[in-house]
């Protein structure tokens, strides 16, 4: 068991189907924040080769959000938010031992809470459609590592991990004035998409 910090990538989009904007159809933010968290596993060796399962819980610092003007030909505006605030996996961790220093592969399954909310603003008819979800998604990661141990029952490691919790259809909602483009009358949906990069050390307690 043991402990685990370091930086996070989070990138958010939302993918638009034609139509309800005349400029870009995908609207995507990326941010780079901090992670925290613990983990608990267990592991079986054979002479150098070692594997085992792994499941950890992380704080996730990669909240992006931004204002923008004029963002299509009808100078509509746009508001955007992406979140996740954490993240769970469940994996499968396997790995050579070379003196006490473990080189190792792990992917699995990820949990993760998203928070995401676009809003596409008509100003002039004070009106917007708007695509949101709050939920926990389930995806997959995988990742590479390296740990090393440095007494008898303590490791320290380093780890790149990549996530992606999926992607998940919503319809546009409108909201203010008349329907925004088409939005309902046309059954317009929005696809969230949230996927992070992780780089991570941590300190563990081997039994």
């Amino acid at each position: 068991m043991g402990l685990q910090g370091g930086i996070a990538r989070h990138d958010g989009s939302l993918s638009v189907e034609p139509g309800l904007l005349s400029g870009n159809q995908l609207i995507d933010e990326k941010k780079i924040g901090g992670t925290v968290g613990g983990l608990l596993g267990y592991n079986w060796q054979q002479d150098s080769f070692v594997y085992g399962l792994e499941g950890d819980w992380n704080w996730i610092g990669g909240r992006t959000s931004r204002f923008a003007s004029a963002i299509d030909h009808d100078n509509n505006s746009l508001s955007t938010s992406y979140e996740v605030n954490w993240l769970s996996t469940f994996r499968g961790r396997a790995g050579l031992a070379l003196d006490g220093t473990l080189l190792y592969v792990t992917g699995g399954l990820a949990f993760g809470h998203a928070k995401n909310d676009v809003a596409l603003i008509d100003r002039a008819a004070d009106t917007q459609a708007s695509f949101t979800e709050n939920r926990t998604k389930i995806g997959w990661t995988a990742g590479v590592g390296v740990e090393h141990m440095f007494s008898q029952h303590w490791t320290a490691r380093a780890e790149f991990r990549y996530v992606d919790l999926g992607k998940t259809s919503i319809a546009c909602a409108v909201s203010g004035g008349p329907d925004f483009n088409g939005c309902i009358r046309n059954g317009y949906r929005g696809e969230f998409s949230n996927t992070l990069k992780l780089g991570l050390v941590g300190l563990a307690y081997k039994f």
